[in-house]
């Protein structure tokens, strides 16, 4: 696929099922997302995979902020869950 046609046909999911992830489908995703080019090569990112109950406690966080009204884009919501 070309740049242009990858950046013409991007498309953004907001609505997810409860199928679950298979960990070896997990795993080559970041792996895959490790090759992404950064700037010098810095790689500021970091990957976080949260499943079961961790999951479920992060759900519940948001959902409940939500219900708050505190707005879902805030990156400061750092609780501790």
């Amino acid at each position: 696929m070309e740049f242009k046609e990858a950046v013409n046909y991007r498309q953004s999911i907001r609505y997810f099922t409860n199928q679950q992830i298979a960990p070896d489908d997990l795993k080559e995703i970041v792996q895959l997302a490790q090759r992404t080019s950064s700037w010098a090569n810095s790689q500021p990112w970091q990957v976080y995979i949260a499943t079961g109950q961790t999951l479920e406690k992060i759900k519940n966080h948001h959902l409940a902020a939500a219900q708050q009204g505190v707005s879902g884009k805030e990156d400061r919501l750092n609780a501790r869950l």
